[in-house]
């Protein structure tokens, strides 16, 4: 019994349309591309808005104590939402929501609870959504350092 392999060319729809005669140009495919991804940037910013209360519900629920129940609905949030900054191209912020998802997970598996490493990714997550678009390259790169520095640190002990 001899097997048969087959190549499967998939469709490329955008390269076909422009190669189409009357078809939208390169310019024009892009142009739609990016307005397409504009909009999904204000849904990605009030998407993270309701990330950022949700977490802060959490963080007070915890009230400054290891509590498996919301330090696990915490991490399930935060993990949720990495991916979702890059449709408004803020790697920033999806780098703090991986830092603050490893903090996470570290204090879900050991059972331990540090109150202010918590809170200051919640603060830098606060500044990173209030200054979208205004921010100074250097000086985010020093809080992200900074950030993944305190999640090392805590999981040291």
């Amino acid at each position: 019994m001899s097997d048969v392999a087959r190549i499967h060319t998939p469709d490329v729809p955008l390269g076909r349309l422009i190669r189409m005669p009357g078809g939208k140009t390169a310019g024009q495919a892009i142009a739609d591309a990016e307005k397409g991804l504009e909009s999904l940037q204000a849904e990605s910013m009030s998407e993270l808005q309701r990330v950022l209360k949700k977490a802060e519900e959490y963080y007070a629920r915890a009230e400054g104590k290891f509590n498996a129940l919301v330090v696990n609905a915490f991490y399930d949030l935060i993990n949720g939402a990495i991916g979702l900054p890059t449709a408004s191209k803020d790697r920033a912020i999806d780098s703090m929501l991986v830092s603050l998802a490893d903090l996470l997970d570290y204090y879900r598996t050991s059972g331990d609870w540090g109150d202010k490493s918590v809170q200051v990714h919640l603060s830098t997550f606060q500044l990173l959504l209030r200054t979208e678009g205004v921010r100074d390259l250097e000086g985010t790169e020093a809080i992200l350092s900074g950030l993944k520095k305190v999640s090392r640190k805590a999981a040291r002990g």
